[in-house]
């Protein structure tokens, strides 16, 4: 396999630690410790021609390469580890990909997908965008607090810019290419870096757990996704403030505009929606259902006919913005997740990132804090090596974030699958519920719910 031609290496990243870098296309990359699991996003790129989309999410150590002609899966692409931004570049010839936990940015070749190069940007590495003219790149560094800037011609490090706060996915450059617009999550503000100068010139604050953000095409306004207020705010460019806000659903992640500008649309995490919004008066026009868990990853088609939005499970649904609906949904046929119901001791678990279901493996996942904790048992987590602890009727047990054993006591129990991670959250193969924890697991089929009760 052509991926598999490169080999391990000692690469070392902007703060001159090495990190070991796998071959791209193993599967070992999978076993290493993610280095910031618990920030979650996913990313979704579409070709020039829109004939080919790549995905990727970052609680999956692959991406996808789908053909949007066909409507088929092209290849799942191996090796990474915490996948965080893809984007085209040289016309569509080429995409690339970053991740944070390798600390690199992977070039491939979108006609065989064969990886083409690697470059070291340093652990950390999240979104990413790229000048008009093709010949730069800048790259979000959310553990640094830095923007590194890439020369695409020679796939080198030119500057390092400092003074952000953890910048993650969203970044922009303007479309006269003189500006560039940088989200800081932990600041809940909008840094404007000069291009000529490589300084920050400007701070635009008052956001809320800011997410995704576009810019008009005469670069006057931008729009951003709070999640903290469920709203997108609008903000005047030449004034660097915020002039107004639409409230929209919950957990809003996205904020991308049509080519003609004319629309925007958000998208809402937590109630599976997207809302359309006309730019001409700031109103909501539509809201469309049927997507799960839609992020930031959304890109419309050229003529601002369709536009295409990522799902939880790495399916793309295309969407028809005139009549604001779903068209057809792709994915890998023989790999969907779904959400299922939890019940501990008859009563619901409640948990931010659901537990679910993935049909490729067949493994039901289960969020391990709250279960274990609702059937009595103390749970510590040990941030440095991923590691949760579960005190439970005078035992201990230990799973590891990757890791496909469980540590009972002094015996190693073999899971159905990996650990995973999910936001914040710890998830579990159920078989960990029953082999480890003994207790009595049954399954709910029209429900889909699965019912956890202690024995005695």
């Amino acid at each position: 396999m052509v991926l598999s031609a490169i080999q391990p290496a000692i690469i070392f990243a902007a703060d001159h630690n090495p990190v070991s870098i796998p071959a791209a296309g193993n599967n070992t990359a999978a076993a290493i410790r993610p280095f910031d699991g618990e920030i979650t996003n996913n990313s979704l790129a579409v070709s020039p021609d829109e004939q080919t989309a790549v995905v990727s999410d970052s609680r999956q150590p692959w991406i996808r390469v789908y053909d949007l002609a066909k409507g088929t899966l092209r290849k799942e692409i191996s090796g990474f580890v915490t996948p965080r931004n893809i984007i085209f570049i040289n016309g569509g010839s080429q995409f690339v990909v970053s991740d944070s936990t390798l600390g690199t940015l992977r070039f491939y070749n979108t006609e065989d997908l064969a990886l083409k190069d690697e470059v070291a940007v340093g652990q950390g590495a999240f979104g990413t965008a790229v000048t008009a003219d093709g010949n730069t790149m800048y790259v979000n560094n959310q553990a640094k607090s830095t923007v590194t800037v890439v020369d695409l011609g020679q796939h080198k490090t030119t500057a390092v810019i400092p003074g952000f706060s953890q910048p993650r996915q969203g970044i922009k450059v303007s479309p006269d290419g003189r500006s560039v617009f940088v989200t800081n999550f932990k600041g809940d503000k909008v840094s404007v870096v000069d291009v000529k100068t490589n300084a920050i010139v400007h701070e635009i604050s008052g956001f809320s757990m800011i997410r995704a953000i576009s810019i008009s095409a005469d670069g006057s306004t931008m729009y951003a996704a709070n999640s903290g207020r469920n709203s997108i705010a609008i903000v005047d460019i030449s004034q660097g403030k915020i002039i107004g806000e639409v409230k929209v659903g919950r957990d809003p992640y996205g904020a991308s505009l049509s080519p003609d500008g004319k629309v925007l649309f958000a998208s809402n995490k937590l109630d599976n929606t997207i809302n359309i919004i006309s730019t001409s008066d700031n109103s909501i026009i539509g809201t469309i259902k049927g997507f799960s868990e839609p992020r930031q990853a959304i890109s419309f088609s050229k003529d601002g006919n369709f536009a295409y939005v990522l799902n939880r499970d790495l399916s793309v649904s295309r969407v028809d913005v005139k009549a604001g609906m779903i068209l057809d949904t792709i994915s890998d046929k023989d790999d969907t997740y779904y959400d299922v119901k939890v019940n501990v001791k008859g009563n619901p678990i409640q948990s931010e990132e659901s537990p679910y279901y993935k049909s490729k493996a067949d493994i039901i996942y289960v969020p391990v804090r709250f279960v274990s904790e609702a059937l009595g048992a103390t749970v510590e987590w040990n941030n440095d090596f991923q590691t949760t602890q579960i005190n439970y009727n005078g035992k201990i047990n230990s799973v590891n974030v990757g890791g496909k054993t469980a540590l009972a006591g002094d015996q190693q129990i073999q899971l159905d699958g990996p650990v995973e991670k999910s936001g914040e959250r710890t998830f579990v193969p159920l078989s960990f519920i029953s082999k480890v924890m003994g207790a009595s697991v049954k399954w709910d089929n029209p429900s889909r719910t699965v019912n956890i009760t202690p024995v005695k």
